[in-house]
């Protein structure tokens, strides 16, 4: 049976949600480049959104008729440049025989050095957006288009390392709950009797 039905709201809803997690992965990624060292990088982490950020950037171009827009094209030759670089470091850790990670990490943050007491997630999600942004505001008198793109790519950053805290948090609630269930599962077993009776 064919269901012609527009879709509801709340399908509307996720729909324009998983657009805007997309569109601030493709900003976080433009930057999470520089952000993290080169050699952690899971390997099937530069995927999609990372080659995005190629028609990205002459997109958000096109938005500033008038003004010099060659920083924002250098940004995007140094960009990927260190996609070059990450790639380049992952095959080498992997020769090399390094610890196996998750293949869709996004790196360790460079400014983990700076704030060694400091957890990776507090790196991630607040002090990385921010130094973005700082260094956003700062570039603004050299040129807006590049200032603005950055302090645009902090919110991109911030929204897409928020939604992954939180996605990781409901798998491991998922997974106490599972190991709590059959816990009390092989309890009622050991017991001798069925829990639903």
């Amino acid at each position: 049976m064919n269901d012609d039905r527009p879709p509801g709201p709340i399908q509307q809803t996720k729909a324009v949600l998983s657009w805007i997690a997309f569109i601030a992965g493709v900003l976080a990624v433009s930057v999470e480049v520089f952000l993290r060292r080169s050699r952690t990088f899971g390997e099937r982490y530069m995927g999609v959104q990372a080659a995005l950020v190629i028609l990205l950037v002459p997109i958000y171009c096109a938005w500033w008729g008038g003004y010099d827009v060659r920083p924002l094209f250098y940004f995007l030759a140094a960009y990927l440049f260190m996609c070059l670089v990450i790639r380049i470091g992952g095959i080498l850790e992997r020769r090399r025989g390094g610890a196996p990670q998750h293949s869709r990490y996004n790196g360790f943050p460079r400014l983990c050095r700076l704030f060694p007491r400091v957890r990776e997630v507090t790196v991630k999600s607040i002090i990385e957006p921010a130094v973005v942004f700082l260094v956003g505001v700062f570039m603004m008198p050299v040129s807006e288009p590049l200032g603005s793109y950055l302090m645009l790519a902090s919110s991109g950053l911030l929204l897409s390392v928020n939604l992954l805290v939180g996605y990781e948090r409901m798998r491991a609630m998922d997974m106490q709950d599972a190991a709590i269930e059959q816990r009390d599962l092989a309890e009622s077993l050991r017991n001798g009797r069925d829990r639903w009776n």
